[in-house]
């Protein structure tokens, strides 16, 4: 066989690599381009934000039609970081049994509160925790009329009890374990829905109702007809980190929902409020000046402008101002700020440095 010459291998190559290539470009043209969290939120003009379950009493503002809770706060948060306006939420409430099929699917852009932190959740379903925002625990609220102040009191006095509690819940595998660990008297009894949980215990088929700490608070001083026939027990079963939980898909979407939650922190830290926050930004210190975009840079590595900061303590309030209108001492269940506190107050909130 006559050998090929090196200028016909060279044309060969050639063609084979453009032939290549623009079989390449063809079939990303036939490809849609997958659009990150952030420019779905941005072309949709709306934060899908699902506050699930607890800590969602309305509350109105000042701007009519406005409604707060804890958890809605940090749904005005990101709205406000990355639409530049507060009002522009979808809140979609769900149940324990959908948040994270709804969360997986794209219902929604976020999961805030109510849903605590687990190995197993953040490993195999699919989800980042993006952060806390309440460090919560399990306990329990039950009759005075049990005459118990705490759940060991049944088993020392020879008590009997029940103990309701809601299905798809870090709740019930917590107290499964703990009366079995202790040896309690207590039958548990589940329910899918908070309603049936609700009507079991009023009408007294159940004894005790178990859930976090926070929600009992406003539990007893919401729901029940009587709050000073009701008390919550001196148990604490559990550690409950409640926060924001994304898709595990998109960096930088959880980056963004991270550092949001951040910075009501920081903001409380660096003595930023709604109200003294222009004050700041004008004539502060190089760090409150930075932080609030007065300085460059500290929008650019999450791909948002250098305001967001700002925009976020200007119309939801910092850490201290959220917690206090919507559980603390300016609301109805005057919750005490715990281990919610910043670090420098003996507390667990802690920010990383906006550097």
């Amino acid at each position: 066989m006559r050998a090929r010459s090196p200028f016909y291998t060279a044309r060969r190559t050639a063609l084979a690599l453009f032939l290549f290539s623009t079989f390449n470009a063809f079939a990303a043209v036939g490809q849609e381009q997958p659009h990150s969290t952030l420019d779905m939120v941005r072309d949709r003009g709306q934060l899908n934000c699902s506050t699930a379950g607890h800590l969602n009493t309305p509350r109105e503002y000042s701007q009519p039609g406005t409604i707060a809770g804890f958890d809605r706060d940090f749904c005005r948060a990101i709205a406000a970081a990355v639409l530049h306006d507060t009002t522009k939420i979808n809140f979609v409430q769900l149940v324990p049994q959908n948040r994270f099929q709804a969360l997986q699917e794209g219902a929604v852009d976020v999961l805030i509160r109510s849903t605590t932190w687990t190995l197993s959740r953040d490993g195999s379903l699919g989800i980042h925790f993006a952060g806390v925002n309440f460090y919560d625990g399990q306990g329990f609220v039950a009759r005075k009329s049990l005459g118990v102040k705490s759940l060991l009191e049944l088993k020392a006095k020879g008590k009997n009890a029940a103990a309701c509690v809601e299905n798809n819940t870090t709740s019930k595998d917590n107290i499964a374990e703990y009366i079995r660990d202790h040896d309690l008297p207590i039958a548990l009894m589940s329910f899918g829905a908070f309603e049936e949980l609700r009507y079991a215990f009023f009408t007294e088929r159940c004894d005790l109702f178990s859930s976090d700490q926070s929600f009992l608070v406003e539990f007893r001083t919401k729901e029940t007809p009587v709050a000073d026939d009701y008390m919550i027990l001196e148990d604490v079963i559990s550690k409950e980190p409640l926060g924001a939980a994304v898709r595990d898909d998109d960096p930088q979407w959880f980056n963004i929902v991270r550092w949001i939650v951040f910075a009501t922190i920081q903001a409380e830290e660096l003595g930023i409020t709604s109200s003294n926050i222009d004050q700041m930004r004008d004539s502060g210190t190089i760090a409150q000046r930075r932080f609030l975009g007065a300085e460059a840079g500290v929008g650019k590595a999450l791909g948002l402008d250098d305001g967001w900061a700002y925009r976020v303590v200007k119309h939801v309030g910092n850490y201290s101002e959220i917690f206090e209108r919507n559980l603390g001492k300016d609301s109805d269940f005057q919750l005490e700020r715990g281990l919610n506190a910043l670090w420098t107050d003996g507390g667990l909130m802690y920010a990383p440095p906006f550097h």
